[in-house]
């Protein structure tokens, strides 16, 4: 009981318009603010800040929601170790500025006010269900905006975290919440080891001293004069002489030679 009352008191200060307002807010900085730090911090407020919401609103079962509680801390603990340990997995630059991430985050914002779908899910409120949605169109936008495995950890594991907390509320005695929380450690996972294999890149800046000291000085050869090309840019393939270009110049180098014009005479 004192841990779903942790839970319910934590969904308590987030049930109101500036909490769900500071979740959608923490969503929308992952894209702008390119850090894995940030990311993972951010990340771990809003995978426990909706399940907290959804425990004080629909008080599932505690064991759930301290089940969503460790599968999220666990997948970001792997996330973050995988991080730390290999600073260059980690830090991958997005494709596009922080221009163009604004550029994209505004012109998703401004669709959905435009068309305003109006949709809610079963027994969810309206505004849950914007905030689930808005979870998962960053996450998916998360995913657009960069190949490096550590930013698509971290959007795969904010979608395992809406459909982990869609999972608890209308399947409550189901077990597909322990399911997807399972998942969602196997993910972080395998994004964690796909952070590790990455190859540590160089600039060229540090590269230059050492391809310039393994260079070595050879002695420049004598120069020896080319030959006559009619077409300068092909090189020219030296050809092994064939047989019969070999017999004729034996047959020239023998008549050319005295021994032969003498024999030739004494026959006379």
């Amino acid at each position: 009981m004192a841990s779903s009352s942790i839970f319910v008191a934590v969904g308590a200060l987030l049930a109101n318009g500036p909490g769900i307002l500071l979740l959608s807010a923490l969503v929308a900085s992952l894209v702008l603010v390119w850090d894995w730090r940030w990311a993972l911090v951010g990340a771990a407020a809003i995978m426990l800040g909706v399940s907290s919401l959804a425990a004080a609103l629909h008080e599932p079962a505690p064991a759930v929601t301290a089940a969503q509680w460790l599968a999220a801390l666990i997948s970001l603990l792997l996330l973050g170790l995988s991080a730390y340990i290999h600073r260059p997995g980690a830090i991958a630059h997005p494709h596009g500025n922080w221009l163009l991430r604004s550029f994209a985050l505004g012109f998703l914002a401004g669709a959905w006010w435009m068309l305003d779908p109006g949709v809610a899910l079963p027994v969810f409120t309206r505004v849950e269900t914007d905030l689930l949605i808005w979870i998962g169109l960053c996450s998916a936008l998360l995913l657009s905006l960069s190949a490096a495995p550590f930013s698509s950890g971290i959007g795969l594991l904010l979608l395992a975290a809406v459909a982990q907390n869609i999972a608890a509320v209308l399947l409550p005695g189901s077990g597909l919440a322990v399911l997807v929380g399972i998942a969602q450690i196997l993910l972080a996972l395998g994004c964690a080891y796909a952070v590790l294999a990455q190859p540590v890149r160089t600039s060229r800046l540090q590269t230059a001293p050492a391809r310039k000291a393994e260079q070595v000085v050879e002695p420049a050869a004598a120069s020896q004069p080319r030959p006559l090309r009619l077409f300068p840019g092909r090189a020219i393939r030296s050809r092994t002489p064939s047989g019969i270009e070999e017999a004729a110049e034996t047959l020239k180098v023998a008549a050319s030679s005295p021994s032969v014009e003498v024999s030739a005479k004494e026959g006379v």
